[in-house]
């Protein structure tokens, strides 16, 4: 091969080289885009139920989730209230219709009697500074405390509490027993709400996944040689999905 045959050679080469270079940076990029990321999804609609959906464009399925959500709040909220309110009252009513003073003279009163005669205390009585919850439930639930409701404070003292009927005692547990109620579906309103943000999270990030279009690739290689090993170029190209 001459000098000028060599340089045409070396001219073509380089060219090859430069058009290859340029082709395989056009084709290295992906053919569709990489879509959505179901991780991005999957921890937005953790967050905020109906983001992730919102995010990969289901956007009446997002709807779904935080209209969801919104009502578990607005119940919760009612519910908490309104528990909350009645609460305030029976411990109102218990402070007004039952008189610790007098408990605890029937306590006195208990402990003389002969020890096989005494009614058996099994709860004790904690002050409303050490256990504010539990004074307000005992007062109500117990015969122990039957003593103290202001209806039976003309009874004379004696040790047979259970066959003591007080009106006020009974809706005493009727107030708390509602107030209960409403706090423990505030409760429950909660769990429902840690459900709609996990089963909203994996819900975005399965549709993100089912929508995005795998990953597909082109390269090309580039050699300097000949399939047979004579002077020459080869480009190979390759794909993946």
């Amino acid at each position: 091969m001459n000098a000028r045959s060599q340089d045409t050679a070396r001219s073509n080469i380089g060219r090859l080289l430069l058009a290859t270079a340029l082709l395989s940076a056009l084709l290295s990029s992906p053919i569709f885009a990489e879509g959505k990321s179901p991780k991005k999804a999957f921890f937005m609609s953790l967050a905020i139920p109906g983001w992730g959906e919102y995010y990969s464009g289901a956007k009446y399925r997002a709807a779904g989730f935080l209209g969801a959500e919104t009502l578990t709040w607005i119940a919760w909220a009612s519910w908490r209230s309104k528990g909350a309110d009645l609460r305030a009252e029976f411990r109102q009513f218990a402070d007004q219709q039952w008189n610790e003073g007098r408990y605890r003279e029937w306590q006195a009163y208990n402990a003389i009697q002969p020890e096989s005669e005494r009614y058996i205390e099994t709860e004790t009585l904690p002050s409303k500074q050490e256990d504010i919850q539990q004074y307000y439930e005992l007062v109500g639930k117990y015969a122990q405390f039957v003593y103290g409701w202001n209806d039976v404070m003309t009874q004379p003292l004696g040790v047979d509490n259970q066959s003591i009927n007080s009106d006020l005692q009974l809706q005493y547990e009727t107030m708390r027993n509602a107030s209960n109620k409403h706090l423990k579906r505030a409760s429950v309103v909660i769990g429902l709400t840690v459900v709609n943000h996990v089963i909203s999270a994996i819900h975005a990030s399965a549709y993100t996944n089912s929508i995005t279009p795998k990953s597909r690739r082109v390269w090309v290689n580039f050699v300097p040689f000949a399939p047979d090993g004579r002077d020459g170029a080869t480009a190979y190209l390759s794909k993946s999905f």
